[in-house]
């Protein structure tokens, strides 16, 4: 009998002093990703709809560090602020990339004073079978500094204004 293998997890969390409504319809634009994906990591193509929605489809290539990446990725829920006032979210998952499992949830939560805290969390497996696992603390320390420097972006855009 053979195991299933569980994903890893990799969460960050940061609060912005903006209006949660507008983190969330940002983060709705695909074409915001190069506007906060950090240094190393660039945009090559994006082909996706100007709004995502449910179902929508991405395929984007990136160079991760000279490294290019082919990857497509299924929106598969889109939850706004309308049916828990508090909270939207947008969780997409890759069906075809580097990673044998990738499922990425942004969640956007309403903060009393009217900030608003953003949470991304992946779930992964690394690329290489279990022989990748020896890279298991490499790429969960790209991906905490790839949120790091994703959400200082983010701050930069809506606290400057």
């Amino acid at each position: 009998m053979s195991q299933k293998r569980l994903p890893f997890v990799v969460e960050r969390a940061i609060n912005l002093k903006a209006d949660p409504k507008k983190v969330f319809e940002f983060h709705l634009h695909p074409k915001n990703l190069s506007r906060v994906n950090p240094p190393g990591l660039r945009m090559l193509s994006l082909e996706a709809p100007e709004t995502i929605r449910e179902g929508s489809q991405l395929r984007l290539q990136v160079s991760s560090w000279g490294i290019p990446q082919r990857w497509e990725v299924v929106v598969r829920e889109v939850r706004d602020f309308a049916g828990t006032p508090a909270k939207a979210s947008i969780l997409d998952e890759a069906v075809r990339g580097p990673f044998p499992f990738w499922r990425h949830l942004h969640e956007f939560w309403r903060a009393p004073d009217g900030t608003t805290g953003l949470v991304d969390r992946v779930e992964f497996l690394p690329p290489g079978g279990p022989a990748g696992m020896v890279f298991l603390p490499a790429i969960k320390r790209m991906l905490q500094w790839m949120f790091a420097k994703r959400h200082e972006a983010t701050r930069g855009i809506f606290e400057s204004c």
